[in-house]
């Protein structure tokens, strides 16, 4: 199986047993599955390896993800070794079941992530099928998913919103943080008061956005104001 790898920008020793790592899942799991090792030096081009990028679109030099920048923002790698099983979401729509390694240095500080996204469509549609074949009671949705004589979903369906947008390029990954912030305010940010626009920029730095370059300049026209009153508020935010 085809692995991506971005050899100039491999160069430290602790992403050497990574990359046979990744490798050896590729094989393993299959084409089904999505592997990409992250630096975190540098956000906006992490993705330095990858194998079947096919199934979300994204290839080296790609940027970290939503989830990334809120797991170093918010130093979640402190209180734990990895993340297991939640759900992220493409660009096209698409869900995978996702899980995510942090990789670190000697001294125990993060310097990437290996991350698996894992399209489980396959199994769902089988899952589907076979309950629809055995199945004695109720009718069934066009998803295959059965409902009981009144006509309610099974108590057991699977109902999680995504976790993690896994963006093929930085720009995407910005202004789909900055956008999908904004929009959760009660108010269009040609109405928002200085307190308000403060108040999404409090929310943009706990998202990690301002990890990325160029997202000063986003906000600044998400919000429609200039960017030197952006970095104003996220002064003011970070000196509590």
């Amino acid at each position: 199986m085809a692995i991506e790898v971005d050899h100039d920008r491999i160069l430290r020793p602790e992403f050497v047993p990574y990359l046979g790592l990744l490798g050896f899942l590729s094989d393993l799991l299959g084409p089904h599955t999505e592997i990409v090792l992250h630096d975190t030096s540098d956000l906006s081009r992490s993705i330095v390896a990858l194998a079947n990028g096919q199934i979300t679109g994204r290839s080296v030099g790609g940027p970290a993800t939503d989830l990334v920048l809120k797991i170093l923002q918010n130093k979640e790698y402190l209180e734990r070794d990895y993340l297991a099983n939640y759900l992220a979401e493409s660009n096209t729509g698409v869900t995978f079941r996702s899980s995510t390694l942090f990789v670190r240095d000697a001294d125990g500080e993060i310097i990437g992530m290996l991350c698996l996204n894992i399209d489980d469509s396959p199994l769902i549609q089988a899952r589907d099928l076979l309950s629809m074949i055995t199945s004695t009671t109720g009718l069934l949705k066009a998803t295959g998913e059965a409902r009981d004589d009144a006509g309610s979903a099974p108590s057991d369906g699977r109902v999680e919103r995504p976790t993690e947008r896994l963006s093929t390029n930085v720009d995407e990954l910005t202004l789909e943080s900055v956008a999908r912030i904004v929009a959760a305010q009660a108010v269009e940010p040609q109405r928002m008061t200085q307190d308000e626009k403060v108040g999404v920029v409090r929310e943009l730095e706990r998202a990690g956005v301002f990890l990325l370059k160029g997202a000063v300049a986003h906000v600044a026209v998400a919000l429609g104001t200039s960017e030197p009153t952006v970095y104003r508020y996220v002064k003011q935010v970070r000196r509590g």
